[in-house]
């Protein structure tokens, strides 16, 4: 069968007769594991988009025939369209979606090999939809819009006014053959970012790469954890360095200028007479956003004013993060194209709903700490940390409260997607051996190399070709195989293409805690220094 991307209606009148598979429905992978034909009675879209009402409110989206044009060409149809000339009524289709198999196939419905379509509740048709096969190569850009959107719905939208950037830049500190500014520069109409920039000696007198670092959950300390400057609070002095808190020091000694960022609610953000972490603050001045969404646009708004340094290689920036920077950094690269090169490490990159609300909690009001107020006093955070710490709620993305409060509600979009959004571009995805296993970290990379290994140049997205033939490096591939196979230079692309992006996303796990170790760390910068084209000096 022929792959298409087809949203207007099917004019197929049996499976035998169905020549394609349509990329417009997001179901259209397990057609393939139809076990019976099925007939397609042409009806008016009207009344189609009608007999999909059940299945919406129960928050099983159909793709973008429901979403745009209601056209009825996709694997829904079939639940009212049957070879048996079965009509399932309204209240029968919304009685279908507790039916099991068997009961299905009563109905004279489609079953699907190896597994119950309908099997017991909505949220098993959508993690049935979940395991599907992606939407790979060519069909890809079409579904990367439905998940980009499904994402927005809940993160909320960028802000429309792109303030300009206003920055200052002072120099602190010169050390070690590094030299410290602190900067800042307008995020938004009245808010500034902050951060240290770190130089090291060798990038004077010549454009270098450079790489966002984005610190961990702290207690204050925000970026000067990651400058090496503190541990988890700002009194606190750089500590373990087993732990690795402090990546943008390491990666400036690497040779990479390094821009080590405070997040909102942390560090030098913290608004004043507030505690860190609050996120109460940004939610009453935007109900309709994300903290997660605010560090997105932050990360944005970085790399403009890396972009704006003359001695920074603007075509080559990087971002790296670690626990909460992990993920801040992954939800960055899916939304940044600039982005050249993503590292996330110990992001817990799953919802993990059954016995955790941290990433939509719930305070018991909205109104922010002042002092005077009562504290917090985590015993967790004494046991683990061995200090008492007042801080928080710092509330993710608000929106994703009602999957925490119905755990039968189908989510809509996991972080396989939030990888594959990142292709081609480079990714790699750190974490303990255990953190792979508690987060099921494996098979969502599994799920997201479907779509870098089979990816395919198109408009609008980032080329993977573009970026081998001007990657460093790529001159060297020419003269080898050129005198060696005299193959010819102009021959090369068109063989690049055939990888599509499948080495570009990577994992790598390590032994212990939650930390940021040696071997992790030297793996990153082999990693980086081969996707930002960096060459560090003997």
């Amino acid at each position: 069968m022929a792959v298409v991307e087809k949203v207007g209606n099917c004019e197929a009148t049996s499976a035998a007769k169905c020549e394609t598979i349509c990329t417009s429905c997001i179901l259209f992978p397990l057609t393939r594991t139809l076990e019976i034909p099925f007939t397609i009675e042409p009806r008016h879209e009207d009344e189609i988009y009608e007999m999909r009402r059940p299945f919406r409110e129960k928050g099983i989206v159909c793709g973008v025939g429901d979403r745009y044009s209601k056209a009825p060409n996709n694997l829904l149809n079939n639940l009212f369209n049957l070879e048996t000339s079965t009509h399932l009524s309204s209240d029968t289709a919304m009685n279908a979606l507790t039916l099991s198999r068997r009961e299905m196939i009563g109905l004279g419905g489609p079953a699907l090999a190896g597994a119950a379509f309908l099997a017991s509740s909505p949220k098993a048709m959508a993690e049935a939809i979940t395991k599907a096969e992606p939407a790979t190569g060519e069909a890809w850009p079409m579904r990367r819009k439905e998940i980009e959107r499904a994402w927005l719905d809940l993160l909320g939208e960028f802000p429309k006014e792109i303030p300009s950037l206003q920055p200052i830049m002072k120099k602190v500190a010169e050390e070690d053959g590094i030299t410290r500014y602190h900067v800042s520069f307008q995020a938004e109409s009245d808010d500034r970012v902050t951060a240290w920039l770190l130089v090291p000696g060798s990038a004077k007198g010549k454009r270098t790469p450079a790489i966002i670092n984005i610190h961990s959950t702290t207690f204050g300390a925000g970026k000067d954890s990651t400058a090496g400057l503190a541990g988890r609070r700002r009194e606190d002095p750089h500590d373990d360095p087993e732990l690795g808190r402090g990546s943008g020091l390491e990666l400036a000694r690497h040779g990479y200028i390094t821009l080590c960022i405070d997040l909102l609610t942390d560090g030098e953000r913290v608004a004043p007479d507030e505690r860190p972490l609050d996120t109460r603050g940004f939610y009453l001045k935007h109900p309709e956003w994300s903290i997660v969404g605010k560090n997105i646009w932050d990360v944005m708004r970085s790399v403009d004013f890396l972009q704006s340094l003359d001695f920074v290689d603007g075509s080559q920036i990087g971002a790296i993060g670690w626990s909460l920077g992990g993920h801040s950094a992954l939800f960055a690269a899916a939304f940044e194209p600039r982005l050249t090169a993503t590292i996330s490490n110990g992001g817990v990159l799953d919802w993990h709903q059954d016995n955790s609300d941290a990433w939509s909690r719930k305070p018991s009001n909205w109104t922010p700490w002042k002092p005077g107020d009562p504290v917090s006093n985590s015993s967790d955070a004494k046991r683990r940390w061995g200090i008492t710490q007042n801080s928080g709620p710092y509330i993710y993305i608000k929106k994703f409260r009602p999957y925490i409060d119905d755990k039968t509600k189908p989510i809509p979009v996991d972080f396989d997607d939030l990888m594959m959004m990142v292709a081609p571009r480079p990714l790699l995805i750190i974490s303990s051996e255990q953190e792979f296993y508690r987060h099921k970290v494996i098979p969502k990379c599994v799920q997201a190399m479907k779509v870098y290994a089979n990816w395919r140049d198109a408009e609008g997205l980032p080329s993977a070709v573009g970026a081998r033939l001007t990657r460093r490096g790529y001159d060297k591939t020419i003269e080898y195989y050129q005198s060696n196979y005299n193959m010819k230079p102009e021959s090369m692309p068109g063989m690049l293409s055939q990888i599509g992006a499948g080495d570009c996303l990577s994992w790598f796990s390590f032994p212990g805690g939650h930390s940021y170790p040696p071997v992790a760390r030297r793996f990153t910068y082999a990693w980086f220094d081969r996707w930002l084209g960096y060459e560090p000096r003997e």
